[in-house]
């Protein structure tokens, strides 16, 4: 007689449910259906379910599902372009905390118009994400010991390999575009921030007592958003505001082509930075004749978005990311043109306090941010930063052997997968690259092949 156990045990299984990645199963599709190999073998070779791909080729189930029960809000095609992203950006060193990425999504489903800003989506959208995506994974990257950020010496170390790496891809990304002898066509942009508490300039006096200097006080920031050429030709500058609503008030005094808007803290986002390339960086580059424009720019999260891309490339704009924490190296506009910003910016406003009495507030910062602008990126300190920084006319020995560090220091640091936990609250830099082709993976190139020809088809 047979006997039931009375309180039977799940069989515990140490396979992980759908280890796959989707788009393994739709390149397992497509070699079956267009190259005719068999199930079996196309299950095995991508390292999908034959049982899965099987249904998919039989028409059972459709061949974009990839999940079970309610669809996700992406399709696959969507969700494989913030895959790209997210790796790419990643390998660069702006990688994405868990909140970042919802917040990136939830822009992105914006700019589909299958969300609206009062929906944005929850950390229960990035666990189903990451499960839809095997190799997709939360990882602990390593400290960067020398990294820009966290130093406290004038010029900190960077890694001798990601300098090198990164004069390659610029090498071959002006070669394919043939901007080795075009400096009208390579910019930099970058934010600046200034605020009505000025630094008081040296004075001299006596070493008895402690000398003073008058200051407006504190006030929140405004930011400028700064742009210049290789030949020596800036941009004029873009104003962010903090507030709701914008008054051109504030643009009283501005230099010719200024222009501004507001945001709620005064600091440039992904919708402002948008607008400023759309109106304002396109209305003054100069007039080309099938040529691109190659806008070098840090990895910041507010300078790029998913679709933004698409737009650089509907407008012949080659967006460059430049390698995290290489600003103090590789950045025009901070290596030559926003250290004399500082110290022009501190001399005017301490100028006219002293032979006015009048005190510097929000409406006049224009005015003087401007002048400021104007001597700071002149035609010579805009030469000279791109010179200083190798990148036109091309030199990577312009970095001096003295600010890099040998890659053998971070041989023995690791990077480790962490375990579903609250993020850190810290802002992680971050964005999207129209990268050279020899950026990409032949691997990545194939994929993404395979999704322009679905959405063709």
């Amino acid at each position: 007689m047979l006997t039931t156990q009375a309180n039977p045990k799940p069989v515990e299984s140490n396979s992980r449910y759908k280890s796959y990645s989707p788009s393994a199963l739709t390149s397992a599709y497509r070699r079956v259906k267009e190259d005719g190999i068999p199930v079996r073998r196309a299950s095995k070779l991508y390292k999908v379910p034959r049982s899965t791909l099987s249904d998919r080729v039989r028409g059972i189930v459709d061949p974009d599902t990839v999940v079970m029960g309610k669809l996700p809000l992406f399709d696959q095609f969507q969700e494989s372009k913030l895959v790209s992203h997210l790796k790419k950006m990643a390998s660069f060193g702006y990688g994405y905390t868990r909140q970042e990425c919802v917040d990136l999504a939830s822009d992105f489903a914006v700019k589909l118009g299958i969300r609206t800003k009062s929906k944005p989506l929850s950390m229960k959208w990035i666990r189903g994400f990451l499960s839809r995506w095997p190799e997709m994974k939360v990882l602990k990257p390593h400290g960067l010991e020398f990294g820009h950020a966290s130093s406290s010496l004038p010029y900190a170390k960077t890694n001798e390999t990601t300098v090198m790496e990164y004069f390659d891809n610029l090498e071959k990304c002006m070669r394919k575009h043939n901007m080795m002898d075009k400096p009208h066509l390579i910019f930099n942009v970058d934010e600046k921030g200034v605020s009505i508490d000025h630094t008081p300039p040296y004075v001299v006096g006596s070493s008895d007592y402690k000398v003073q200097a008058v200051t407006s006080g504190k006030g929140k920031t405004i930011t400028i958003l700064g742009c210049g050429s290789a030949s020596g030709v800036s941009i004029p500058p873009y104003f962010v505001y903090p507030g709701k609503r914008m008054n051109r008030d504030l643009l009283i005094g501005a230099s010719p082509g200024a222009d501004g808007t507001m945001s709620d803290s005064g600091w440039s986002n992904t919708e402002v930075f948008r607008k400023y390339l759309e109106s304002h960086f396109c209305k003054f580059v100069p007039a080309r004749h099938d040529e691109k424009i190659l806008l070098l720019l840090d990895g910041h999260r507010s300078h790029v978005a998913v679709d933004l891309a698409d737009w650089a490339i509907r407008n012949s704009i080659v967006l460059f990311v430049l390698p995290a924490h290489t600003s103090h190296l590789l950045q025009p506009l901070e290596v030559a043109c926003y250290g004399p910003f500082d110290r022009i910016y501190s001399a005017l406003c301490h100028k006219i306090m002293r032979e006015t009495s009048a005190a510097i507030y929000i409406y006049n910062i224009c005015d003087i941010a401007c002048e400021t602008y104007k001597q700071a990126l002149c035609a010579e300190n805009l030469q000279s930063a791109f010179r200083k920084t190798g990148i036109y006319p091309l030199d990577r020995e312009a970095i001096q052997k003295k600010y890099l560090v040998s890659p053998e220091v971070f041989e023995n640091q690791t990077v480790t997968v962490v375990d579903e936990v609250c993020d850190n609250d810290a802002t992680v830099e971050g964005g999207v690259c129209i990268a050279p082709a020899s950026c990409v993976s032949d691997k990545e190139n194939e994929e993404d092949d395979i999704f322009e020809e679905r959405e063709k088809n």
